[in-house]
């Protein structure tokens, strides 16, 4: 079934980078069709600045830019962050520029000028590694898969998805971010009933209800709990 690419990024940020005024603009009412959150800059410099202040999903990086150039911008994230899904705007003269960025991740490049149809090409292939990346495994045999879509925020058997509340999913989401740390009672009431926490009303039986109703959706065993330390995945 085909992405819906407006669902697939509500929510995620994205970051550009363009020096050139008139693309700049229709660039970004492009990307406003399908991203609620974007930050504009108009060279390198402010680029990074934006990216270390803001922390965007996304970026999509002008190669020619004053100050700082796209490359340097991609190489002086790609220090600490490996992970953020990065694609370069380039000229047909920047061959050598796209050499060096072979080893920095990124998703793609586009020569410029860009047509509407190979920026929607660009975020299809977005959607297709943010997808693949966005699962973990948490159970695996011959019948079944049970894998935690981060993206999503929802749990799957297979290519079905798992029916949770809201304070389920947010418990198991606090057991699958923290591996496989054990999370005590006053760790799971102030994930999981933060909108209305309050350490007086504190209640285990709450708790304990919870985890027994999420554990006929899981397989045996699957949520152990190690006396007097907590709940956590096997």
């Amino acid at each position: 079934m085909a992405v819906n690419l407006t669902d697939f990024f509500k929510g995620m940020s994205l970051l550009y980078a363009e020096d050139e005024i008139v693309s700049r603009v229709l660039y970004e009412d492009y990307f406003r069709d399908y991203f609620n959150t974007i930050y504009v800059a108009k060279d390198g410099q402010e680029a990074l600045e934006l990216y270390n202040e803001k922390k965007p999903d996304i970026l999509f990086l002008d190669i020619n830019m004053p100050i700082l150039n796209g490359l340097d911008v991609c190489k002086a994230i790609r220090i600490d962050d490996k992970k953020t899904k990065i694609i370069l705007l380039t000229a047909r003269t920047d061959k050598q520029a796209l050499f060096e960025a072979i080893e920095l991740g990124l998703t793609t490049y586009l020569e410029k000028p860009v047509r509407r149809e190979q920026l929607k090409e660009a975020l299809f292939k977005l959607s297709q590694e943010i997808g693949e990346s966005s699962k973990i495994l948490l159970r695996h045999s011959n019948e079944f898969s049970y894998f935690w879509d981060t993206h999503k925020r929802e749990l799957f058997c297979n290519s079905d998805v798992v029916s949770l509340t809201k304070k389920e999913k947010l418990f198991l989401e606090l057991l699958v971010t923290t591996h496989h740390d054990k999370i005590d009672y006053e760790q799971i009431y102030s994930i999981v009933w933060f909108e209305d926490y309050n350490s007086e009303n504190y209640s285990e039986l709450s708790i304990k209800s919870l985890i027994k109703k999420l554990r006929t959706k899981l397989p045996s065993g699957m949520i152990k709990n190690a006396y007097g330390e907590g709940y956590y995945l096997a």
